[in-house]
């Protein structure tokens, strides 16, 4: 018998009955069964150490959303993300292979490029708390269809390539320390990593993220609106790609020079 999970939805607000958000849409090879572990069994099993999990046999996601969010975010946006997910499927497939750091140009017609990002802000909001969502104005812009009403100054979206059939991560706000000249700064992430993209939400944009390209521009774009375009992804391997941790990639060959 399923479990009836309840609470507040991640994306209204509302409380009430939650649904199973796939994360990314079930269309875009995340139909699968998956064990599922927490950041401490991550980190635990990314060390050799044996960790809990639990088998989540829809896929990778979460009770995060109520009926009505899950069902028109459903409709309004994830299947232009599965089919966008898919093209580049297509392509990776032609190359032999690739190596960390690799650069791959794709080239895209007729592409509504809205649809495609409010799909991915869709699913970092099943990672972030309501009041976050809020803060960053997700919720009136998903809520929204037509909407690409959005405040640049407060997040920086980017974008990756990842390897096949490796540890997948979803991560929700986690905090980086690193040394700026004699201080420490705070980088606050959230972190998805399900084939065949990354997507990293720097929370705090005025200290930069390197990692992928930033996709903000796709949000100049209309709902209606499809377009032609090129897109150059990083491909990147994580230091630990059984059981990935957020923005553990290993170094690039210009790094290590």
């Amino acid at each position: 018998m399923t479990k009836n999970h309840y609470g507040k939805c991640h994306i209204c607000g509302k409380e009430g009955k939650l649904t199973f958000e796939h994360i990314p849409p079930r269309k875009a090879f995340n139909w699968h069964g998956a064990k599922v572990y927490n950041g401490f069994g991550a980190l635990s099993r990314s060390q050799g150490e044996a960790a809990k999990y639990f088998n989540s046999q829809q896929g990778m996601g979460k009770y995060t959303l109520c009926q009505s969010c899950n069902n028109n975010t459903g409709t309004w946006y994830a299947q232009a993300y599965c089919d966008f997910a898919m093209d580049v499927i297509r392509s990776l497939h032609a190359i032999k292979s690739l190596e960390h750091g690799s650069v791959v140009n794709f080239k895209f017609h007729d592409c509504p490029k809205l649809q495609i990002v409010k799909q991915v802000l869709a699913m970092f909001c099943s990672l972030l708390p309501i009041s976050i969502v809020q803060r960053l104005g997700f919720d009136k812009l998903l809520l929204e269809r037509d909407s690409n009403t959005i405040n640049k100054e407060l997040f920086d979206l980017r974008m990756y390539l990842t390897p096949f059939q490796n540890g997948q991560i979803m991560c929700g706000p986690t905090a980086f320390k690193y040394k700026n000249g004699d201080s420490f700064e705070t980088l606050w992430v959230a972190d998805i990593g399900v084939y065949p993209f990354g997507f990293i939400l720097n929370l705090t944009p005025k200290e930069p993220v390197d990692w992928g390209i930033s996709i903000m521009d796709m949000f100049d774009a209309g709902y209606d609106e499809k377009y032609n375009f090129e897109l150059s992804l990083m491909y990147l391997e994580r230091t630990n790609n059984a059981f990935p941790l957020p923005l553990m990639f290993k170094e690039l060959p210009d790094q290590q020079q």
